[in-house]
């Protein structure tokens, strides 16, 4: 829709809307004016109608009294013949209430004929009242008649006035106005004696259920609405009761003439209206056009300028009128015009920074590389990508927030973009190298790209300088932090930046494999395998059947007595040979192949425990479980789930977590521990005292067995402060119903020291290396006979009765 026939909409709409309102209102303000003067004025002429029938029927009681006083006296009554024919009575009877005599007086004469049937008489005089006279309700004489009857009982006679309802239907038929607005007069049981309807008359229709009617027939006057038959719609009616006789007069008049009347006051308005509105729509289309047509000039302009793909100040175009908006729009236009660039430049740098440290993002250094390894064909315009893993960045997160950890981030960042900048490069020949880049990835990785770097030493001297400055303790969080860096070379090691920074993934998962906070540089003897190869194949590894378990005995020191072993993952590489887990277990943290590989574990181990137990050996399993696979949504319906599949008993399983799982998850960790004991399952905290101790936590846990760590028991026989740790450590665990594993026992000595601290369990090279099922059985076969190993050899009856 174009601005003028939008503007003109909106003119148009502003000018109606006024107008419909104030129809709308005026037409409801004279609705509620009428109704209002209606209910006064019905209810005046109902109250005025009432009082002229209140007089008319004391001028027929007087009449009556004076008739039958004129009878009485014998004088003859065509003296009152004006009275027969002013009130409409068609004839009086006296009854002698001595003899039951009756004779009727009319204008005319003397009848002693009946003139009222005597059923009626009968009633009549039963109802008669010595205290006042009785008005009957309209009834039919002989001839089918409407009559009114009224009885004035007196001492020795009874006078019957016989009334034509004549003056009464004259009363009600006088009463007219609008096109249906008429009066209706009944009797005290609400039947017809006045109506427009003559049918009504003479049927004597009774119209008692009438809301209205009915208020009447109680005595009360008022105004009301109700519902009429005899016009078939909503009528308002004023209506009042006459005392003493009952009748009930309404005046009534249909509520659409009210509504016609008010719409014709409206219609009355609508010329005036109309050429107002017609005014202003003349005023509306030359302002509409004003406005318009500079700004579509306006928009004229713009377009052409993004066909053009170029932006460029614009001038005010001429107008009829000129408003100063559409000179502001221009303006801010060109405002915008200016500010565009610097837009832009803010658009790029969220778009291709991290929003942490304020490094390039991967996106961002796929395009600043594309140039430097384009040049990387000829190889003195190499140099060298770094792959850098921030070591234990997970457990930072974990022990001081995630606040921390961003901060942790924020310094290495200022400290590779340091060391980058101060990186010693020889002075090329011709185009200087490219600056140094320094990106974050991810996570805790972050990348390295320094183009001139090709010389061994130099890049040696490098690594050593960024491992140093990672490994600065940080002051603020109290951590000293490393990083583990793998390094590869371009062209030497590809041209490709996903080529490269997979190479020097490979080198820095090597480096992390040799130990905390080393360097790597690629080579192709060290594997051509990156972290998320290795994770594939450790699934193939899993479906394919090529990893295998070996289990190290755990020796209970009071009974000198092989109890329980631990199942211990070994996996054939096809390319590597003999993978041990600590080279490949850290790659698989966090990603789905963990759970994989801790069910199957527990599936495997919990075979061969059946197979053992069936061989006469009285033993439990342990199995190790990783931090995020125990404290995951599903693991303990996923171990439930492997015992009703392999039907063992609970308590043969020990379910083993490293210390740093409590503070992964310590509301989750400590949930899944309070399950696991609840089920029977046995549960251990392995490597303890390794630097993640914590008693606070360790107290509120229904922990089984305490495995402390091997450096604690290689060192404890030789220093007496670490043997000290380790006899508190031993107190404790027992002051907390724990029993504890010593692990890691490589000689007699140690075996010995750990047995006399108190130490429950031993375990360790003294006794064997892990051995797979069928060497297990055959070595535990061996024991405690004289070919068994000496710690396990029955020495005297106390321990052989133990």
């Amino acid at each position: 829709m174009k601005i003028r026939s939008y503007v003109i909409f909106c003119f148009l709409l502003a000018a109606l809307l006024p107008t419909i309102i104030f129809s709308v209102w005026s037409y409801r303000e004279t609705v509620a004016r009428e109704l209002a003067d209606v209910q006064d004025r019905h209810l005046l002429l109902a109250k005025k109608a009432a009082a002229t029938l209140d007089h008319y029927q004391k001028n027929l009681i007087a009449a009556i009294e004076a008739i039958g006083t004129s009878a009485r006296s014998s004088e003859t009554s065509g003296a009152y013949s004006r009275l027969f024919e002013q009130l409409f009575i068609a004839c009086v009877g006296i009854t002698d209430k001595r003899t039951g005599h009756i004779e009727y007086f009319f204008k005319t004469g003397v009848s002693r004929k009946g003139h009222i049937e005597d059923a009626t008489l009968e009633t009549l005089l039963g109802n008669s009242n010595p205290d006042q006279a009785v008005f009957s309700n309209i009834l039919p004489d002989k001839e089918g008649r409407n009559r009114i009857y009224l009885v004035i009982e007196q001492p020795n006679r009874t006078l019957i006035g016989v009334i034509k309802p004549d003056y009464i239907v004259e009363l009600g038929e006088s009463i007219v106005f609008g096109e249906k607005g008429h009066a209706a007069i009944v009797d005290s049981s609400g039947t017809v004696i006045a109506h427009p309807r003559d049918e009504w008359i003479t049927s004597r229709k009774n119209i008692s259920a009438v809301p209205v009617v009915a208020q009447m027939m109680t005595g009360n006057s008022g105004v009301g609405e109700f519902y009429s038959p005899a016009v078939e719609t909503q009528m308002i009616a004023g209506f009042a009761m006459v005392p003493g006789p009952g009748w009930g007069i309404m005046v009534p008049q249909p509520v659409s003439e009210i509504h016609a009347k008010a719409s014709r006051v409206l219609f009355s308005l609508l010329p005036v209206l109309g050429i107002a509105l017609v005014f202003l729509m003349f005023i509306g289309l030359f302002l509409a056009r004003s406005l318009s047509r500079p700004i579509e000039e306006l928009a004229q302009a713009m377009h052409l300028g993004a066909l053009n793909q170029k932006l460029s100040p614009l001038k005010m175009p001429k107008s009829l009128i000129r408003f100063r908006e559409t000179e502001e729009v221009c303006d801010s236009y060109n405002t915008m015009v200016s500010r565009i660039s610097m837009a832009s430049a803010q658009i790029e740098k969220l778009a291709f920074s991290d929003h942490v440290t304020g490094l390039p993002n991967r996106d961002h250094l796929h395009l600043q590389a594309a140039s430097i390894l384009e040049e990387a064909i000829s190889p003195r315009r190499g140099g060298i990508i770094l792959l850098i893993d921030l070591d234990d960045f997970k457990e930072i997160n974990d022990l001081y927030g995630h606040l921390a950890g961003d901060q942790h981030l924020k310094a290495c960042a200022e400290t590779l973009s340091k060391v980058a900048q101060d990186a010693k490069v020889r002075t090329p020949e011709g185009k200087p190298f490219a600056p140094p880049i320094v990106a974050r990835i991810g996570g805790d990785e972050f990348i390295v790209m320094i183009q001139g770097m090709i010389d061994d030493e130099e890049i040696e001297e490098f690594l050593a300088q960024v491992r140093n400055a990672l490994a600065e303790p940080i002051a603020e969080l109290n951590i000293t932090p490393g990083a583990s860096i793998g390094c590869a070379k371009f062209p030497n090691d590809g041209v490709e930046l996903i080529e490269l920074i997979k190479r020097a993934d490979i080198a820095m998962y090597h480096a992390k494999r040799s130990g905390k906070n080393k360097t790597q540089v690629y080579a192709p003897h060290i594997g051509t395998k990156s972290v998320s190869e290795i994770r594939r194949d450790l699934t193939e590894a899993i479906e394919q059947e090529k990893l295998y378990l070996e289990y190290q005995p755990k020796v209970c020191t009071r009974r000198r007595k092989v109890i329980s072993v631990e199942a211990l993952a070994r996996w054939e590489h096809p390319e590597f040979g003999l993978f041990m887990p600590k080279f490949w277990v850290p790659s698989l943290m966090g990603s789905n192949a963990m759970p994989r590989l801790g069910e199957w574990v527990m599936k495997t181990a919990m075979k061969d425990l059946d197979r053992m137990r069936s061989e006469g050996h009285d033993l439990w399993m342990s199995v190790n479980i990783g931090t995020d696979h125990f404290v995951s949504k599903g693991f303990i319906s996923n171990v439930e789930a492997i015992r009703d599949e392999l039907n063992f008993d609970p308590g043969l399983l020990e379910i083993e977590v490293t210390e740093d799982t409590l503070f992964s998850s310590e509301e989750k960790a400590v949930d899944a521990f309070n399950q696991l004991h609840d089920l029977g399952y046995r549960v251990s905290i392995d490597d303890f005292g390794r630097g993640y101790s914590n008693i606070a936590r360790l107290a509120n846990l229904p922990v089984d067995f305490l495995k402390i760590d091997q450096s604690i028991i290689a060192g404890a026989s030789d220093d007496p402060r670490i043997g000290t740790i380790m006899a508190y450590t031993l107190k404790m665990a027992k002051e907390l119903d724990c029993k504890t594993v010593a692990e890691g026992i490589e000689t007699e000595q140690q075996a010995e020291f750990a047995s006399r601290l108190g130490a429950d369990c031993l375990q360790g090279y003294f006794f064997t290396p892990s051995l797979q099922v069928g060497e297990l059985l055959n070595w535990l076969d061996a024991q405690p006979g004289s070919n068994g190993h000496p710690y396990l050899r029955e020495t005297n009856d106390a321990v052989a009765q133990a």
